[in-house]
């Protein structure tokens, strides 16, 4: 981890504040709620970071203004029984407040008179001032942000960060929550599926020998034998001994994302779930099936294809706030059949059943769903299962019609569905997606 070496003149800020990676912490979760990297850094700069621990953290503006008003209101009763030299200071201590704030509406920290800061609030706060100037500069040392024109965005190093980030959040969450009969097959730090199982070796398999299950084989065959001659060696490996780890030969598979973007998920942090959950597993693929294919869709009162990079910053649509299912499968379903692999995926993450359709091309809605509106959807999903197309269904809603919907849809393609919370969103997707991978493994 990189800390603070941003130059000031001729001194080094001392990096005692926080590092790129808590800074980055707080600002993925600031930017998975404002979808926007120039507001998420001024929010930062607004609040600042917590230290853990015995940590000092990172000192915001507002903590700045705060102390600024504290030393007011100490000056106030000098000034007023007319002491000349603490006028001045208050007035000083007026206009740096006055920046400050201005400040905290976005304006460039660089135009604050850091000095003033110096000497009205002390050497600490300036250096604390500084380690708050430096949050953008730090952040692109380290190639997670980079600035185009007047505007900072992320980089793809920034991207993968925050990714993996998201995937850790989720799984480390499984070692706290019970989630039915879900399992993980997680080992240490690096998240990799395993297959632990070893079994006896015969020739002609992969020589992945399972250390510890042969010593122990050796050892339970000469503890059994009669006592061993005098010389002979302690360990007498013997090829009935030997055990090799079950290997899995993985298929390529291929997984359609569709998120809905309508209007009714910017309720409960549903959203802000769900853009967690599809860059959560956007990494995964990336990272441990790499030869898969990932394809996300949005849809809301249109349905369109959506890039992962343009994942973190993506909101509900306000001006199309319909759920358009139909149009939604349709699109994924023509990714599907030009991907050449058996293994085909729906993953939708929705809140309600939909309340619009395409009509000679244009969108028609109805709340309650009108008849039509399900007969077409439903049709969909009909023609995704003739295909040979796997679909789970994530609800994050269980209102009666709701429940019937899916219930129609379940029965039709034999698909799954889940009625979860935006909060275990993550953890049943994921786990439920890892589970697939393995009944998509060919012994």
């Amino acid at each position: 981890m990189i800390g603070y070496r941003y130059f000031y003149g001729n001194k080094p800020v001392p990096a005692e504040s926080a590092d790129a990676e808590q800074i980055l912490d707080r600002l993925t979760d600031l930017l998975l709620r404002e979808n926007d990297v120039n507001k998420s850094l001024d929010l930062l700069k607004q609040q600042g970071l917590k230290g853990q621990d015995e940590s000092p953290g990172l000192k915001g503006i507002h903590d700045f203004l705060e102390e600024v008003r504290r030393l007011k209101q100490k000056l106030q009763e000098s000034a007023s029984a007319g002491n000349d030299s603490a006028m001045e200071e208050l007035k000083r201590l007026e206009k740096l407040e006055h920046e400050l704030r201005r400040a905290s509406w976005g304006l460039d920290l660089e135009k604050i008179n850091d000095q003033e800061i110096r000497e009205l609030l002390g050497e600490q706060s300036y250096q604390l001032w500084n380690n708050l100037k430096a949050i953008p500069r730090l952040l692109e040392v380290n190639g997670l942000i980079e600035k185009l024109g007047a505007k900072y965005v992320l980089t793809p190093k920034g991207m993968r960060k925050i990714g993996q980030r998201a995937l850790q959040d989720i799984f480390a969450s499984l070692t706290r929550d019970a989630l039915g009969n879900h399992e993980t097959h997680f080992r240490g730090n690096g998240m990799n599926l395993l297959l632990e199982e070893s079994k006896p070796y015969r020739f002609g398999d992969p020589f992945h020998l399972n250390l510890s299950r042969t010593l122990m084989n050796t050892l339970s065959r000469q503890a059994l034998a009669p006592s061993p001659s005098k010389g002979r060696r302690l360990l007498d490996l013997r090829p009935d001994d030997f055990e090799v780890y079950q290997t899995e030969k993985r298929t390529r598979s291929a997984v359609v994302l569709m998120l809905d973007m309508s209007g009714s998920m910017a309720r409960d942090e549903k959203f802000f779930a769900a853009k967690k959950v599809a860059m959560a597993l956007h990494t995964l693929m990336q990272t441990q099936f790499p030869h898969d294919r990932l394809h996300v869709i949005g849809f809301s009162s249109y349905a369109r294809a959506l890039k992962p990079k343009d994942l973190l910053c993506l909101n509900w649509d306000l001006d199309n706030p319909y759920t358009n299912m139909e149009e939604g499968l349709i699109l994924a379903k023509s990714f599907l059949n030009r991907e050449h692999t058996p293994n085909k995926q729906i993953i939708m993450v929705s809140d309600g059943e939909p309340t619009a359709h395409l009509e000679n091309g244009k969108v028609f809605f109805q709340f309650p769903s009108h008849p039509k509106t399900l007969a077409k959807t439903l049709s969909e999903f009909k023609k995704c299962a003739s295909c040979g197309i796997n679909l789970n269904i994530f609800m994050l809603g269980q209102d009666a019609h709701l429940l019937q919907f899916v219930q129609q849809i379940s029965r039709m393609n034999r698909g799954r569905a889940f009625y979860t919370t935006p909060n275990n969103l993550g953890r049943y997707l994921l786990v439920d997606f890892l589970s697939q991978k393995r009944k998509w493994i060919l012994a």
